[in-house]
Parts: C-alpha cells; structure tokens; sequence
C-alpha cells in the first residue's frame, strides 16, 4: 500500500505503557504483545492517539516539541515500524 503525504495516521486503538529516561515498553492488550519503543517512537504513538495526522503535519509537531530535533525522515520510518507493528493505521478515506 503506497502512502503520500495526505495520508491521515491514527493509533487504533488504547495502549499502557511505561517510560524512562532511556526508552519506553508498551503494552498492546488487545494482541498481548509488549513492545519496546524510543521516547520518540511513543511520543508519536501518543500524538496520533489523540487526532490523527498526515506525515507533514505530524513531522511539524514533532519537530516544534522536541529538544533532539529528529529529521523527516526517522519520524517517516517510525510511523512506518508502528503501522508494520499494527499499532496505527492510515484512515482510508
């Protein structure tokens, strides 16, 4: 499935997770699957479960917040590594 920059991003669905200084876990207790993710991977995950965004918008948000000013290109491939691992989803309109 091909995504473009008008692809609206949404997480489907509630997580628990826990973070420290390092890293974060997840769980997903709908498949049972704990995840081990970055800060910036679960600050991503958490924008997307309050609105979904398109790559631009989210890229732009991220970039304003974050201190260690990751690129376009990291948070495209986090976005991706989280759909691959099923938890968000593009909103097919």
């Amino acid at each position: 499935m091909s995504h473009n920059d008008t692809t609206l991003w949404q997480a489907n669905r509630a997580f628990y997770s826990r973070s420290w200084a390092d890293g974060a876990v997840l769980y997903d207790a709908a498949s049972g699957d704990t995840h081990h993710l970055t800060l910036l991977a679960l600050q991503i995950l958490r924008l997307l479960q309050n609105d979904p965004y398109t790559l631009p918008a989210l890229s732009a948000r991220v970039l304003a917040a974050e201190a260690n000013t990751p690129n376009q290109d990291t948070i495209e491939a986090i976005v991706l590594n989280l759909n691959a691992l099923r938890l968000i989803e593009p909103i097919l309109l």
